[in-house]
Formats: structure tokens, sequence, C-alpha cells
């Protein structure tokens, strides 16, 4: 039997994502053993998930998952490039996994190969360095103009998928992994798509704008298998979510506090972007006027979410390099039990099985774990009806009978 990994947010699980199931499934066999790697209640785009980690875990399980596992924060809010890591870091771990799918606008696994072959380069580096510092671009934008400038290709567009992609390959390879990279080509709407198109798959961008809105015309473009818990989520209070709830902590907490040296260690935060957030804060009342306030080519709108949450929650950029050193279950099914018994035992990673079993963990994982907690107290703010800040800590993983 095939395992295959998926590195995923699943904000929500919607069409698309089944039909990179499906696909998957159809080259490797229907017994092909599944496990999601996904994102815990915070995204890559420095987010908060439109509902919390559980139900997007249940939904990927009902949706043919067969193990979901969690990218705690703050990885799981992280630049592509650490976002990446950190996945791959779990799926390495596991010591089971064949190989490491993931969806791009390429399609092309070798051309990805190779793309990955020249931003490796010394010259690729040398200058992606010169263009950073004249330039003053966005991540991708500077990507893309040293890819173009090293390798004369104009084929391989830097979307946000095809440089995740590219991530994932460099990554499996820092980790020296035996796991072989595989891609699905993306179908249907852009990923940054934020209206709802005529394409068969709608980003999950659009479908969150539909929920945020209350157009429940959103659930047409989801499995008819995660109508019900969204529908039942939405009744109890949990669901959507919303940050701008907590606009007034995070403004409150620039305001109080200025920038002092030690604001060079908060990751994502360097180069005076802190200063820039702290200055913008008198001016705004809530966190998208402060984002909007920020913005420039060089600083997006990801860029400066993940550098707000890592400034109000202290992550230091010495923290996520460590990469996670620990994941947890939140969803399985009677082969993900089985997957489970054959995961190699490792001293320095950890599969916690309840959120409260983790009095064994050494002082690196249990760092990680209490501030993964801290995020996910705050994270019960942002919904309809706040809840308890104990919430993630009574938290059961759902297993499929």
């Amino acid at each position: 039997m095939v395992t295959v990994a998926i590195i995923s947010e699943y904000n929500p699980f919607h069409k698309g994502h089944e039909f990179q199931i499906r696909k998957i499934r159809e080259e490797f066999g229907e017994d092909t053993a599944i496990i999601a790697i996904m994102s815990g209640n915070y995204t890559q785009r420095g987010d908060i998930a439109i509902s919390d980690k559980g139900t997007r875990a249940r939904c990927a399980l009902i949706g043919g998952v067969n193990l979901v596992l969690e990218i705690p924060f703050p990885f799981s809010s992280s630049s592509a490039e650490f976002f990446a890591k950190s996945g791959v870091k779990i799926a390495d771990s596991l010591g089971i996994v064949d190989y490491l799918s993931f969806g791009s606008e390429s399609g092309d696994i070798k051309a990805l190969e190779l793309a990955a072959d020249i931003i490796e380069s010394e010259n690729y580096k040398n200058a992606f360095l010169e263009i950073s510092k004249n330039k003053g671009l966005g991540y991708p934008e500077t990507c893309e103009e040293a890819y173009r400038a090293v390798s004369h290709d104009e084929s391989l567009s830097f979307t946000p998928n095809n440089i995740l992609a590219l991530e994932y390959i460099k990554a499996l390879r820092d980790f020296s992994s035996s796991i072989k990279p595989h891609t699905i080509k993306r179908e249907g709407a852009g990923y940054n798509e934020t209206n709802v198109t005529r394409e068969v798959f709608q980003s999950a961008m659009s479908i969150r704008e539909c929920f945020s809105k209350s157009d429940f015309k959103a659930y047409e473009y989801i499995p008819a298998s995660s109508v019900d818990i969204y529908e039942a989520l939405a009744e109890s209070g949990d669901f959507p979510t919303d940050i701008s709830k907590i606009s007034a902590s995070f403004i409150s907490y620039f305001r109080l506090n200025p920038p002092i040296s030690q604001s060079e260690k908060i990751h994502d935060a360097e180069g005076g972007l802190y200063n820039r957030l702290y200055n913008a804060s008198f001016e705004a009342n809530d966190i998208s006027t402060l984002l909007t306030l920020t913005e420039t080519k060089k600083y997006t709108k990801a860029r400066l979410r993940r550098a707000m949450l890592n400034v109000y929650f202290g992550v230091t950029s010495s923290e996520i390099r460590a990469l996670p050193h620990y994941t947890q279950i939140l969803a399985m099914d009677k082969v993900g039990m089985r997957l489970l018994k054959s995961v190699r035992k490792r001293d320095d990673f950890e599969i916690l099985t309840k959120p409260s079993a983790f009095l064994h963990f050494n002082d690196t994982q249990r760092a990680q774990k209490l501030l993964s907690d801290k995020a996910d107290s705050i994270f019960e703010l942002t919904k309809p009806i706040p809840k308890s800040g104990k919430s993630s800590l009574t938290f059961t993983p759902y297993i499929k009978k």
C-alpha cells in the first residue's frame, strides 16, 4: 500500500480538494493511504482559519483522507519557505510516507524540479539579493524576476501554488528525505480569486468571502458531506470566524508597545516593519485599516499579517527556524489508526493523541505546544459567539469508525 501526504489548509475543504484526493487514488491505487498535514487555527496567509481545525479535519476525513495531523501555530502561519519546511518535517518524521502530493499551476513535476535546481543555485541567490535590495518588490515578484534573470525561462509562472511546490521540493532535498514529490495540475478558479466564477472548482478565498458575507451559495462549492457539518457549526455560533472581532486587542498592543531593540528578533517584523505597524496603529481602528496603512510593494498584506501575529504572540526567528518538534492528531479512520502504529519512533519528535497529554514532552516541545495553545485561546474570540480560551485543551480527535 502506497502512503501519500498532502500539506494542506482545507480552509474550507472544498470540491477541488476532493478532486485532488480522487486523482491521487486514480494514479496510485484505490487502497492508497492519504495523510493530510493540515494548518491548525492559523493559516499560511497570516490569517485565522474560517472554522476551527477540528471541523476542517473532520470534513477532510469524510472527504477521503485517512489521517489528519496538525501544523501548529506559528509554523502554520509562516512564509512559504517555513510553512513548506514545517509540513515536510512532519511528513518526514513519520517515516512511513512514500510521496508528497501537491497542487500546482504547472502540473509538471520534472519542470518544477528543474526550476528548483535553478533556485538553489548561487547565481539565483545572488540575483535574488540584488533585486531584493534595489527594487523593493514583494517576495513572489522578487523570486520571479531573479528566476527569469538566471534561467531566461518565461514558461514558469510564480503563482502561489507553484511557489509552494518549489518550496516543498527544496524542503524534501534539505531533509535528504526519501519521500518523492508528486504534483497534480490545479484546476478551476485562481488561488487569489475572491469572486465566485463559472469554474467547476472555486478558490478557497472566494468560498470564504461568500461565507463571511452570509452568502450561503458557498455550500454549492463544498462537498455535500460537509454541508450539514457547517450548517450545524453556524447554528452553534462557531462559524464563520471574523478576525476583526479582536481588532481592539491588536491595535491596543501596538499602541502600548513602542519599538525596542528586541523587535528585530520578532520573525517577519525586522527591518523597521515593527515601526511601521506601531506608527500606523495610532491612525487605525481595526486590523484591516492597519494593514492598508502599512502595505507597500515590498510588504504585502500576507507578510504584514504574519508580522502582526508574530509581534502579538512574541514569535522570534529562532523559534520559527527550529521547525515543529511535535504534531497533534486531529482526525483518523481505521486506515489512519493502522498508519499510526507504523510510525517511526523518534526522541526529537512527538505525536500528540490528545491536547493535555504532553507531560512527557521535552522543553522545546512543551514551549511549542504552550505557544500554540495561547494562539488557539485567542482564536476562540473570533467566533460569532466567543468561546472559552480552554476549548483547545479539551479537543479530542474525530474518529471515523
